[in-house]
């Protein structure tokens, strides 16, 4: 079925709840992992304190974040995005310690950024990957091994193999 917008032709949806799955996947949780690669990506140079170690690691996984969740708004996210995305979020959590541990300085504000905003990731990643796969669950169509309506008809109008087997030894 088409619906007539603006003398075009659109077609309608066929599933409403999976393109708002898709959308709510795609659209909603890319924005907001962009939105919290654009906070790393800023803060360090905005507040221009504390280290420049720190605040080049935050800088390159707000990169590779911002380039992960613009991909996934532009051509759409998988479960490869939100495992990037993920383990992105589980290096912020852990990098103040792996850091410090290695004599290199992390002032106070750099370390809280990074941990929050490696929570963060890690949560909306993981909200990611179970709605995708909430969407292949729901979309997936059941093998019934019941009569439907349809089969219940071929049924009815196919020939039993006892009236084709009476034809074949009348021939």
């Amino acid at each position: 079925m088409v619906v007539h917008i603006d003398r075009g032709l659109t077609p309608r949806v066929s599933d409403p709840p999976h393109v708002l799955r898709r959308g709510a996947h795609d659209q909603i949780l890319g924005l907001l992992m962009l939105a919290v690669a654009v906070l790393l990506l800023l803060m360090p140079m905005a507040t221009q304190v504390g280290p420049k170690d720190a605040q080049i690691n935050e800088m390159l996984v707000g990169l590779v974040v911002a380039f992960t969740a613009g991909w996934r708004i532009y051509r759409g996210g998988s479960l490869r995005s939100d495992a990037v995305v993920g383990l992105a979020g589980v290096w912020l959590l852990v990098s103040p310690f792996v850091l410090d541990a290695q004599n290199t300085a992390v002032h106070t504000a750099d370390r809280m950024l990074a941990i929050v905003a490696g929570g963060v990731l890690i949560v909306l990643s993981v909200a990611s990957a179970l709605l995708w796969r909430l969407d292949r669950k729901r979309t997936r169509q059941p093998v019934t091994r019941g009569t439907t309506a349809q089969t219940a008809n071929a049924a009815a109008t196919r020939p039993s193999p006892a009236a084709t087997s009476r034809r074949r030894r009348k021939a």
